[in-house]
């Protein structure tokens, strides 16, 4: 039995290791960041959202630049605000990209759909998690844009300064995953928005486990992480095909977003799903 076992992990290995080599994407992997730079912030202006914000809570918006890392692995992403800089890691994209593509996995307690292109799974892998990347650093841009306004103007649209800059990660991870189902059109169609009904019961157990978490020095950093993730699966699930035609009342609901206020949506649809198709 042994002896079976160890010829089938020896041609998992071999395969994994022709399939990594046969997809491999270093060198294009800088022409796939750039592109998918390029093609959310089109997608934000395509459906207005920068133009909206700045309009609407008075900031002005300067795009932030593009920094391509060769060798940074503690990250996949970030934002830089005194340079106003979006930073791109391609040694963790390239680790991320090899453990999702061998697993099939996001290595997360949530579902992400994605459209698979057949000639190159590893290569539609890659653009999905740099698209969900760059649309997390974005909001940060955008967060801070709102926070310098609020330092010249305390009283713009009812925003407290210190509820923003308390609440940085957990916005950023709300709009990652309301847009990443927006621009990708997964909202259009059950069989892309259902991935946001199933990890629900899964955000209602995390919530049950959240004060542990918050307690633990190796978890509680990932806490606003995963309450934005979960709070834009609910937004998601609620909204589903009219996603679009909500999508400001979304981003200002974002806007306003605070820890407080996430958990108890979280813990109320988690305990009433049914709710979200009525609501």
């Amino acid at each position: 039995m042994n002896s079976l076992l160890d010829k089938i992990k020896e041609y998992i290995n071999d395969v994994a290791y022709n399939v990594k080599n046969a997809f491999s994407l270093k060198n294009s992997l800088d022409k796939i960041i750039e592109s998918e730079y390029k093609k959310a912030f089109e997608s934000l202006h395509k459906y207005v959202i920068i133009e909206y914000i700045e309009s609407n809570y008075k900031i002005n918006y300067i795009k932030p630049k593009l920094e391509i890392l060769e060798d940074e692995p503690s990250i996949n992403g970030a934002y830089l605000q005194f340079v106003n800089e979006i930073i791109i890691s391609k040694k963790s994209i390239e680790r991320k990209i090899d453990s999702q593509f061998l697993n099939m996995s996001y290595n997360s307690i949530f579902l992400y759909p994605l459209y698979i292109n057949e000639r190159n799974i590893r290569k539609a892998i890659t653009e999905s998690f740099i698209r969900s990347v760059m649309f997390h650093e974005i909001w940060h841009s955008i967060d801070f844009s709102i926070l310098h306004k609020l330092v010249k103007d305390s009283t713009i649209k009812d925003i407290d300064y210190f509820t923003i800059s308390k609440n940085l990660e957990l916005r950023a991870s709300a709009f990652q995953v309301v847009i990443y189902y927006l621009v990708n059109g997964l909202h259009k169609d059950e069989k892309g928005y259902i991935a946001s009904y199933a990890n629900i019961p899964t955000c209602r157990n995390y919530i049950e486990e959240i004060n542990e978490l918050q307690n633990d020095e190796d978890k509680n950093k990932y806490v606003p992480y995963d309450l934005g993730f979960c709070y834009g699966n609910i937004i998601v699930a609620k909204y589903g095909p009219s996603l679009k035609e909500n999508i400001y009342k979304i981003i200002d609901d974002i806007i306003h977003l605070d820890k407080e206020r996430a958990i108890d949506v979280i813990k109320y649809y988690g305990d009433n799903p049914d709710k979200l198709l009525h609501d």
